[in-house]
């Protein structure tokens, strides 16, 4: 079993993996950015200023997602 991000997704083989990006849709994406994100933000991999900007982006990109 393959994981990625601490757990968060876990997959039976790269395949799989493949299969899933290839498959993902809006909502989904955006739910796999958060997740990711506060992963490394949880293993001190972002500044502040880098989280507080990423965690911006998304807000932008979810309110684009509603206009579409």
């Amino acid at each position: 079993m393959k994981e990625i991000f601490g757990g968060l997704l876990e997959f039976e083989d790269q395949s799989k993996l493949t299969e899933f990006t290839e498959n993902l849709d809006m909502k989904t994406s955006i739910k796999v950015l958060e997740a990711s994100v506060e992963y490394v933000i949880k293993n001190g991999g972002y500044s502040l200023d880098e989280a507080y900007c990423i965690y911006i982006c998304i807000q932008r990109l979810k309110t684009i997602a509603k206009l579409i």
